[in-house]
């Protein structure tokens, strides 16, 4: 692979986790804007507040995500590079089995 394929696929999974954080950290910011009294009196500013900061928080939290989910990818790839068995404990003990 290329570093510009590589680099590619961090980006189209970090837009995707962007999506998911970023309506998670809407659905917090709203809950907390609606259901403290003294927030929920002032929704004209409030809304607005947790819509910006969700969209703005979202994206170090994704490109924190991100190396996490690709890291069992790399492990694979350095075991089938070095020969060794990939998959899980179970196709691994069933490949074992077989030889």
């Amino acid at each position: 692979m290329t570093p510009t394929n590589e680099l590619s696929t961090r980006s189209r999974i970090g837009l995707v986790i962007y999506g998911m954080t970023n309506a998670v950290l809407f659905g917090i910011g709203i809950a907390l804007v609606l259901s403290i009294e003294s927030l929920s009196q002032h929704l004209w500013i409030g809304i607005p507040i947790v819509v910006i900061a969700s969209a703005i928080l979202a994206w170090p939290i994704s490109l924190l995500v991100v190396p996490r989910l690709r890291k069992p990818l790399w492990r694979r790839r350095q075991l089938a590079k070095a020969g060794a068995p990939v998959g899980t404990p179970e196709e691994r003990r069933e490949l074992a089995a077989k030889e």
